[in-house]
């Protein structure tokens, strides 16, 4: 789900762009799109959860391109996309370096959103305590996706998320913690980026950087 807050902004964008690929855009279709790359079949695309179902569709299934977006190169030219948009996949996938490289290489200017590192990290459901003592912890974050996802300027970081998160309780934070939910903005990473952008994986000692940014965290949301 792209953030409400910015779709204003990324459909102004979109309809000013010739040319605009969605990558990954099965589950939750951009229709403002005029060219769609994802591992699923155009004619299987969940149409009623389209993020502006407003909007008439762009593409169609002959801009429908069939493709594992973890293998590089993908079948577009050299900055042949005005603008290209990838909403939550890159927390899921194997290879997230890759698919940064051919965002870059295929597009002049894109949108990237991921939930924020806080978020993956964040339990949302209340008497997580209680609910413990009974063995069932409830999900944090996200279970089944793979990176933590951070920006700063123009660059991307992507840090493993593995199991260790849910067995100790000095890594994640509880709604009990801070008294509330998150907001959207605390919850969604939402990268706007023209002509270039850089990325990286870090792989620290886990442990310790699971700690340090929890603090860090805490600290951010009690100033709010």
């Amino acid at each position: 789900m792209i953030a409400r807050s910015n779709l204003t902004s990324l459909r102004e964008r979109a309809s000013a762009s010739a040319r605009v690929l969605d990558v990954g855009g099965w589950y939750q279709p951009f229709n403002l799109a005029t060219h769609v790359i994802d591992l699923f079949p155009y004619a299987s695309r969940r149409v009623r959860d389209a993020l502006d179902p407003s909007d008439v569709e762009r593409f169609s299934a002959a801009t429908w391109v069939v493709h594992d977006v973890c293998n590089a190169p993908w079948p577009f030219p050299d900055k042949w996309f005005d603008f290209v948009v990838c909403s939550n996949l890159l927390e899921d996938v194997r290879d997230p370096i890759s698919v940064c490289r051919e965002l870059r290489r295929v597009g002049n200017a894109g949108y990237i959103e991921t939930p924020s590192r806080v978020r993956e990290i964040f339990c949302k459901e209340r008497l997580f305590l209680l609910k413990s003592l009974t063995g069932n912890i409830p999900e944090i974050g996200f279970h089944h996706h793979r990176w933590f996802v951070e920006a700063q300027g123009p660059h991307l970081r992507f840090t493993p998320k593995t199991t260790a998160l849910s067995e100790n309780r000095r890594y994640y934070i509880t709604r009990g913690d801070i008294g509330r939910k998150l907001s959207e903005q605390e919850s969604a990473l939402a990268f706007f980026w023209i002509r270039e952008f850089t990325f990286e994986e870090i792989f620290p000692d886990l442990r310790t950087d699971y700690l340090s940014f929890r603090r860090k965290a805490m600290d951010m949301l009690k100033k709010c």
